[in-house]
């Protein structure tokens, strides 16, 4: 059992806020050109590997920020991905190739031959005569 003084069986806020303090104070360090003060860049943060899932990190505070660093990196990547496609295409011109129809719950319906189609005469006069 741990005793009353032990340190390693307290919570672990203190620890935590003393953590997350250190790192917003090194990513307020950095300029705008991505170095720090000292001049040296800060090692970036790596893509999250394939399989790895956030919900399986048991601490909240880290998990909510990992998920916040995943969303804005999601962000980034499809916003570079609409510019490389805008660029592409006004490098292109009239040349560049139509763009995608977006897919919608018309364009995905499977014909059928028991749907009525509405500029039938037969269902026209039927509708007329009620």
């Amino acid at each position: 059992m741990a005793k009353a003084g032990d340190k390693s069986g307290g919570s672990g806020k203190k620890g935590l806020k003393r953590k997350a303090a250190t790192e917003e104070s090194q990513e307020a360090a950095v300029g705008e050109d991505g170095t720090t003060e000292s001049g040296v860049q800060p090692p970036k943060t790596a893509a999250f590997p394939p399989g790895f899932s956030i919900s399986e990190i048991k601490n909240k505070q880290r998990r909510h920020l990992m998920f916040t660093r995943w969303k804005q990196q999601q962000r980034k990547e499809k916003l570079a991905a609409k510019k490389k496609l805008k660029k592409e295409r006004e490098a292109l011109g009239d040349k560049a190739p139509p763009k995608p129809v977006p897919k919608t719950i018309d364009n995905q319906r499977v014909y059928d031959e028991t749907i009525v189609d509405p500029n039938d005469e037969e269902v026209m006069l039927e509708v007329l005569n009620k």
